[in-house]
């Protein structure tokens, strides 16, 4: 657990760009240590139905690549899942939420939370004949499923949700440019973050992401000052803001 005084932060603004219902356990940790969180979803995540479920109790493993992929897998279809089956989290935050919607005997990949990591894991390696359903958003990316496929598993998509652009008002968008750090969890909510609030007026923000795909994407976009935190979780991004950012490291 990070410690935290009640200046440690110094009344820093710090713009939190997570979808509205996984940013207010980050903002609420932000203004305990002494910050001023402003909540600026830059993606809006959409419900869809499922309707390919055949074969769902025969798969050998199930892959959840968000926390999001977790919340929107109904449990009616987690009822349809075989016993034995290997449960695998991309990261620390999603296995937490695997286990708070009553998934046992989770594996996660190590940090930083990614499809790399999730092929780096000696779980998917030998996966000759496995059946293996990555439960995703729409439009996500495809190393996955297609490196376990060449590693000779059959592999299937559960798209559970498709991404939005959130409507941001003139009084929303003036809050979000007087942010001083910028914590964003995915290449899409930079790509929305710049379309939102315009990349030129933000490009000299300090950000502070969560993987070393997203930093490099930032760099290739003209972003000069850019950390990643060890992980997706709220105790990483809290450790690399009070880390970077609040009164004793200054405001650079």
């Amino acid at each position: 657990m990070y410690m935290a005084t009640k200046s440690s932060l110094d009344g820093l603004k710090v713009l939190v760009t997570r979808p509205e219902h996984q940013a207010r356990s980050l903002c609420d940790m932000v203004v305990n240590a002494g910050g001023e969180a402003i909540a600026f979803p830059t993606i809006d995540i959409v419900p869809i139905a499922v309707h390919d479920v055949a074969d769902l109790n025969k798969q050998d493993i199930i892959i959840f690549v968000s926390q999001n992929a977790v919340i929107y897998f109904d449990s009616k279809l987690k009822q349809m899942l075989a016993n034995d089956v290997l449960n695998i989290a991309v990261g620390a935050s999603t296995a937490t939420c695997m286990q708070q919607h009553g998934f046992h005997a989770i594996v996660q990949a190590s940090p930083p939370a990614g499809t790399e990591s999730l092929l780096a894991m000696s779980e998917l390696d030998d996966v000759d004949g496995k059946q293996i359903v990555i439960v995703r958003g729409q439009n996500g990316r495809e190393l996955l499923a297609e490196t376990l496929t060449e590693r000779g598993a059959k592999t299937r998509y559960i798209e559970v949700y498709q991404r939005a652009l959130p409507v941001s008002t003139q009084q929303m968008t003036k809050q979000a440019l007087s942010a001083e750090r910028i914590i964003v969890s995915s290449v899409n909510s930079l790509v929305n973050l710049c379309q939102l609030l315009g990349k030129e007026n933000i490009k000299n923000k300090h950000l502070i992401v969560v993987s070393n795909r997203i930093k490099q994407y930032a760099i290739e976009q003209g972003f000069k000052h850019i950390d990643v935190a060890e992980d997706a979780s709220d105790h990483a991004l809290m450790q690399q803001l009070l880390n970077k950012g609040g009164a004793t490291n200054g405001r650079k």
